[in-house]
């Protein structure tokens, strides 16, 4: 360590933010433990524990009781509005967009998602499973189900993407190629809820995270609704602003 003047924790403290901040720790990535960073820095243990906790008051790094101490990413502004979709956030932010479709399946629209496509009970439906990422971070997770009697083409569309990793596509792209226009949010609903297994694991989350949740139907120029979609984001990557 230096003959700056402060004390070895807090040297400590800056040389592992330094690390995270310039990508050496990656976001979620574990920190070594304590004994490690210990004798990497020629400390006593409790130098380097009051160390991890002050990066964590300043939301640097994340605790687990029984796991140990994680980088945590900066917070992602995500603007929620009529038109300002998951690409123009991420963008805003100078953040490279991509999404991974993990599956595809045609099935019967359950009662909430007929209600809010305005569809008959049981209607066929496009159900679509994304993964979207933030400069390859994972930021979201969750289920579009689409009115795809309603967008002729757009089934083999998606199947073409299954299982195609980080791909930079977007949904009002690939609805213009079934000639619809100004694809915008009708309509959306903010939640906050423990994560489900699926969520904990794609997310990659400790199950006592909350997730942060949008119900949201997407509209075109005639606002005739076409998806309905649930999305759970990681609530320590995203802070939500709401602008309709």
């Amino acid at each position: 360590m230096d003959d700056s003047g402060l004390a070895l924790w807090r040297q400590i403290g800056n040389v592992l933010s330094d690390e995270i901040e310039h990508g050496d720790l990656s976001p979620d990535q574990r920190l070594p433990s304590s004994e490690a960073l210990a004798a990497r820095f020629g400390v006593n243990r409790h130098t380097v524990l009051k160390a991890i906790n002050h990066l964590q008051s300043q939301g640097k790094v994340r605790i687990e009781r029984g796991r140990g101490s994680f980088a945590v990413v900066n917070k992602l502004d995500y603007n929620i509005g009529s038109h300002q979709l998951f690409e123009q956030n991420l963008a805003a932010s100078n953040m490279a967009p991509s999404r991974t479709v993990l599956a595809v399946a045609e099935c019967h629209a359950p009662g909430p998602v007929a209600e809010a496509l305005k569809l008959a009970k049981g209607r066929q439906v496009l159900l679509v499973t994304t993964l979207g990422e933030a400069d390859g971070i994972t930021v979201n997770y969750g289920n579009h189900y689409i009115a795809s009697d309603r967008l002729p083409g757009i089934v083999p569309l998606f199947k073409t993407l299954v299982g195609k990793e980080r791909q930079a596509f977007s949904f009002r792209s690939l609805f213009e190629q079934c000639s619809v226009r100004d694809y915008h949010r009708k309509d959306v609903t903010v939640r906050s809820r423990p994560p489900t297994n699926e969520e904990t694991r794609y997310l990659n989350i400790p199950t006592i995270e909350y997730v942060l949740t949008t119900l949201a139907i997407g509209v075109g120029t005639d606002e005739v609704p076409l998806t309905y979609a649930e999305m759970a984001f990681a609530s320590s990557r995203v802070s939500f602003k709401v602008s309709f």
